[in-house]
């Protein structure tokens, strides 16, 4: 039991600390948003040929079944576009990735026999193409950090503040648990009912 609520005290203080580390980093980088949507642009654009090589390369391979020429077309237009993306500035980049992340996750779940399950898939890619198209048209950079770091921060003060007070009752029920699985040793049973 009291290696139980260590590792939960633990568990709660280091989650905290990253937590309170993330937001604060946030608040701190506010000043540098411009520059670290470059460098997180140049990374999505090499992420994405990275992302994409292996699709255009099975493509190519399987050029010859019916169909496949779309697979091979799209794999191609979006390593041709993490190359892009990588190499050009910011200014329009950050509204062309955003229409990027919206449009192509469409087409997928248009190439698909089960497009519900596909879209499930696809919905986080398309709001945060949404996002970027937001702000690049918005030049809200310094913003978006400045309402992470806050977000954050709040949201790790919460989970500290939840786990503190519901602390007692997890372990009360861990404690139940614990003696529902381990039956009294017979020596202690005989000694209760004397």
């Amino acid at each position: 039991m009291a290696a139980f609520k260590k590792y939960y005290i633990i568990r709660v203080v280091l989650t905290a600390v990253f937590g309170f580390a993330v937001g604060a980093l946030f608040l701190l980088a506010e000043p540098y948003a411009d520059e670290i949507f470059d460098v997180l642009l140049i990374a999505m654009g090499l992420l994405t040929v990275v992302m994409n090589l292996p699709a255009l390369f099975l493509s190519l391979i399987h050029v010859r079944r019916k169909g496949e020429w779309i697979s091979l077309l799209t794999a191609a237009v979006a390593v041709a576009f993490g190359v892009v993306v990588t190499l050009i500035q910011r200014d329009v980049l950050l509204l062309v990735l955003g229409v990027y992340s919206v449009v192509f996750p469409a087409v997928r779940i248009f190439l698909v026999a089960d497009r519900q399950k596909q879209f499930k898939r696809e919905v986080p890619n398309m709001l945060f193409g949404l996002f970027m198209v937001f702000v690049s048209l918005a030049e809200i950079e310094e913003l978006v950090f400045r309402v992470c770091g806050i977000a954050v921060l709040s949201g790790t003060g919460l989970y500290l503040l939840w786990s503190l007070l519901t602390m007692k009752l997890r372990f009360a029920a861990f404690d139940a648990y614990v003696h529902e699985l381990m039956p009294v040793p017979a020596e202690t049973q005989n000694e209760q009912n004397v």
